[in-house]
């Protein structure tokens, strides 16, 4: 019902009529990383990534984090206009008179070949069918093929190429170009062929900015202040206000859907175009967008709308399921105090009067200025509220307020025919017939419950009769206080939260029953401030965000479920008030705040089920970054043992609720390297001093609204074991030892061999110098004393004597040859062993035969006794055991070596019975005289079938 009385307001502030509702907006500038806030073109590309084209640079985003590119990497120019990514992930930037640049791999190319100082700004870039590049430049279109750049057109006064701006597709052959002082061009490219095909005598605008072909082949064409439709070769020209024509400078163009278009305003912010009707919804800075310069918008796919501006960074917008009603969108006041729904209308008190927010979205005066404190609507339906100084009715069937009170009240009530008026420090209590007071104070809400009320209070929970206010058996206000919001989900129960605490309060019977829950059960909720029932749902807000529980599951089966609605951060610029929440017929959500009024319409906003692409966005060793090039081999990345301290950079690319990103990660190789970790916010995940072994690390993350990516990104390396833990190293070192202890050995046995053959030599040598000695002895002294004796016994004619000294001689002389063979000194070795030979042969039953090469040249003298000395142990042993009939001696030389054979046809023996186990000091001692000759001797001997001997002795 209109108000008479409201009339002269409705007048005064006919100029506040608008649409009353700000949106949330939220911009990336160069506080955020951004390299300038200056920004132009915008794409995501097919790693979902944000690039954006600024005039100080290229910008890459990934939705927490942005990556720069300027010409300090290699950029052929910082203003860069036009950007685009081509079939095989590369991007392009097209500069200001620069030519263009190319990232491939975080590398950057800039290709030549053209004369960019005539074509100007690379406005725009696309690619055909068949890969080729086309680069649109002010005064041209360039080709980009094989790794060449070449000109396809050149702006010259005959084809009036200039001022291009934008391109796209109609189809593989045909192209349509936007220019900003010739209109709208077509070119075709097999045949090549340009035409200008609309312009200021068709009675469009010369300066046209962007053009875009539909899913239905249209072409729409952006221009000063009007868009074009070409449709079956016919123009239609669309106008919006005239007194917007400055503008709305349609800088770009966006399909939503087949009946709706989003154009970019340079002056006017951006617009919603209904292709069928021609109506245009404008949003602008009075909706809260930072910007009214709008050049580029893109939707990513989560569904947010990224837009390019002068001034103001890049800008996100999502929908407009959050709405903010304050001094902006038509209310005087900022602050909103109450909200009510009355008479078919939203009814908000601020400081300076009550408004309504009618089905249109139009806001209009109730009352006159001042601030109003609290409304409540009646049993009765009429409505309180209350001033500064006094407490006023208004009912449907009186246009004029009735003063209820006077007084300074926060809180206002009725039921039963009872006005309850909420003081600093009581209650006032209006009756029919009667006022009374009720001793309390200040109280944030009162909730009827069964015969009683329960009054929320920072300081607790108590309840409350006609006549007074007590306790509630349980909840003492010592333990449970900081109440923030109370609200009754029938007669006999009531919620009521604080920020520890969720109660669930039952009376039946006179008897409280008290259920509570924690809030940190509710993971996603910070700052509680408020709740609300609303059926079998419970609505709670928090910071930046509101909460729908499955009431139901709560309260039968202590279980929790809810859905998440989060708004950017500090859309209000304060959080909104304790037990605020009011829920409208059209289940529209409202909460006051001291920054406006939060209005949320579920049906409208738009969840993100996209899951984020994930990467990692480095990998540092120990604190130094890691190149994959360093260690990458045929078996992948291999890292040496001591390159064990490792710390991954998880990047979850989303855009909607980057901020609320979690992770779980695993490390395949370690012990319980299949467990998940517990979900973490943090996107560095380090493995300190990992074992050696064969790793996968895996990660998973979610889009920040609880969509998880379950295709974990992975990363597989080896870190090596070192060098003494590996098989080859045991086995070497064991090979090695066992080598070294039998070197050890060997080389010790054989000093010790050495050392025993040095005493062995030097004692056979010293046995010859001793044998030398006495056989001079004997030949110089006895021998000559017993010739003096022969030939005395030979004067004395004793022939008995005679004989015997001659044959003592004789052997005397026998012995003293044997002991120092004097032939070998006077005649050599040949003749000495010859005579040797001949000797035996002489003295005893065996027959002899030799052959004996002279070898008198061929060795030294100690050589020649050695030979001799053997040669005569071996006849003397012959003689002794053989018991052979015939015998024979060879001495011959064969090359380098002197071959010495005796052999006999005796009984033999068995060489290890004789010489491998022989303890005889001969045999030994010719062991040894074969050694010190460096010669090999062989031994072959069979019973029965006599025995050889053969000396080998190299010259």
């Amino acid at each position: 019902m209109k108000r008479l009385f409201l009339t002269f307001f409705l007048l005064c502030f006919c100029s506040l009529v608008s649409t009353a509702q700000r949106y949330q907006f939220k911009k990336y500038k160069t506080e955020e990383g951004l390299v300038n806030n200056e920004t132009f073109a915008i794409i995501q590309d097919s790693n979902n990534k944000i690039w954006v084209s600024t005039t100080g640079g290229i910008s890459c985003f990934n939705g927490k984090t942005f990556k720069n590119y300027t010409t300090e990497d290699g950029l052929a120019s910082n203003i860069v206009f036009s950007i685009f990514e081509d079939s095989k992930g590369r991007i392009w930037a097209g500069t200001l008179d620069n030519g263009v640049s190319i990232i491939e791999n975080g590398k950057i190319t800039n290709p030549k070949g053209v004369d960019f100082d005539f074509l100007g700004s690379a406005t725009y870039i696309l690619e055909g069918s068949d890969g080729t590049i086309y680069i649109i430049f002010v005064k041209g279109i360039v080709t980009y093929k094989n790794g060449k750049l070449e000109y396809l057109l050149k702006g010259t006064e005959e084809n009036q190429i200039s001022g291009f701006q934008s391109a796209d597709w109609h189809d593989d052959n045909t192209l349509y170009i936007a220019s900003s002082n010739r209109g709208i061009f077509k070119m075709s490219l097999n045949p090549l062929k340009i035409e200008n095909i609309y312009n200021e005598k068709d009675g469009i605008n010369n300066i046209c900015y962007s053009v875009f072909v539909d899913g239905k082949k249209d072409v729409w064409v952006g221009a000063y202040g009007e868009l074009y439709k070409i449709s079956n070769g016919k123009l239609t020209k669309y106008k919006f206000k005239q007194e917007d024509f400055d503008e709305n400078r349609v800088y770009g163009i966006l399909e939503e859907n087949e009946n709706e278009l989003f154009l970019s305003f340079e002056g006017n912010g951006f617009g919603i175009f209904n292709k069928q009707t021609g109506d245009l919804e404008v949003i602008n800075e009075a909706q809260g967008l930072p910007s009214k310069y709008i050049y580029r918008m893109i939707k990513d796919t989560e569904g947010n709308y990224w837009m390019t501006s002068y001034g103001e960074g890049i800008i996100r917008f999502r929908d407009m399921a959050f709405k903010i009603y304050d001094d902006t969108q038509g209310l005087p006041s900022k602050s909103v105090n109450a909200i009510v729904e009355w008479d078919g209308e939203l009814l908000m008190a601020t400081n300076d009067g009550v408004f309504a927010l009618d089905e249109h979205k139009k806001i209009r005066p109730i009352t006159k200025s001042g601030a109003i404190k609290n409304l409540f609507v009646t049993p009765n339906d009429n409505l309180l509220y209350t001033t500064e100084t006094a407490v006023f009715e208004h009912a449907k069937s009186n246009p004029r307020p009735r003063l209820i009170d006077e007084g300074d009240y926060n809180l206002l009530f009725e039921k039963q025919n009872k006005t309850f008026l909420f003081g600093t420090d009581k209650i006032k209590v209006l009756t029919k017939d009667s006022i009374y007071f009720i001793k309390s104070r200040r109280a944030i809400t009162i909730v009827p419950i069964a015969d009683r009320y329960i009054l929320g209070k920072i300081g607790g929970l108590f309840q409350m009769n006609d006549r007074k206010t007590d306790t509630i058996p349980g909840l003492h206000p010592n333990l449970h206080n900081d109440f923030r919001s109370l609200d009754a989900i029938n007669a006999n129960e009531v919620l009521a939260g604080n920020e520890k605490k969720l109660y669930h309060i039952t009376l039946q019977n006179e008897h409280f029953k008290i259920q509570t829950f924690e809030m940190n059960r509710f993971a996603s909720l910070k700052q509680f401030r408020a709740l609300k029932v609303d059926g079998k749902n419970l609505w709670l807000a928090g910071r930046d965000m509101l909460l729908k529980v499955d009431l139901e599951l709560l309260l039968q089966k202590d279980s929790i479920v809810s859905k998440k609605y989060t708004t950017v951060s500090h859309f209000l610029e304060n959080d909104i008030d304790f037990n605020s929440l009011l829920i409208t017929e059209d289940k529209t959500i409202l909460a006051t705040s001291l920054s406006g009024m939060l209005a949320f319409d579920e049906k409208t906003y738009l969840p993100n089920s996209q899951p984020p692409k994930l990467d990692l966005s480095g990998i540092l060793l120990f604190s130094e970054p890691l190149v994959d090039s360093l260690y990458k081999t045929g078996n992948g990345i291999v890292l040496p043992h001591q390159k064990n301290y490792l710390s991954f950079s998880m990047e979850a690319i989303t855009f909607t609720n980057p901020e609320n990103v979690h992770y779980k990660y695993r490390m395949k190789g370690l012990r319980d390297g299949n467990e998940w970790t517990q979900p973490t916010k943090d996107p560095i995940a380090v493995f300190s001093y990992l074992p050696p072994g064969d790793y996968t690390f895996e990660f998973i993350a979610d889009n920040g609204d609880g969509v998880w990516q379950n295709h974990p990104f992975q990363y597989a390396f080896v870190i090596t074991v070192p060098f003494w833990k590996t098989w080859f190293f045991w086995v070497s070192l064991l090979s090695v030892s066992s080598l070294s202890v039998f070197l050890f050995y060997y080389f010790k046995n054989k000093a010790e061999q050495k050392r025993n053959e040095a005493y062995t030599h030097n004692l056979i040598k010293a046995q010859e110098e001793e044998r030398t000695r006495v056989a001079r002895e004997l030949h110089d002294s006895v021998g000559q004393k017993l010739m003096l004796l022969t030939k005395k016994t030979k004067t004395n004619g004793n022939q008995e004597m005679e004989f015997l000294a001659a044959n003592t001689l004789e052997e005397l002389r026998a012995i003293s040859r044997g002991l120092h063979p004097a032939t070998l000194e006077r005649l050599g070795p040949t003749a000495a062993i010859r005579n040797m030979v001949d000797e035996v042969d002489s003295n005893t039953n065996i027959f002899f035969t030799h052959e004996i090469d002279d070898i008198d040249a061929l060795l030294s003298r100690e050589a020649s006794l050695h030979l001799y000395r053997i040669i005569q142990e071996t006849l003397n042993n012959m003689v002794k055991h053989a018991e052979a009939k015939a015998a024979s001696v060879t001495i011959e030389k064969k090359g380098h070596t002197i071959e010495a054979t005796i052999a006999d046809n005796g009984k033999g023996f068995e060489i290890s019975e004789k010489v491998m186990i022989s303890t005889s000091l001969g045999m030994k001692t010719l062991m040894e005289r074969a050694k010190i000759l460096h010669s090999k001797i062989d031994i072959k001997s069979q019973i029965n079938k006599g025995t050889t001997i053969t000396l080998i002795i190299p010259i």
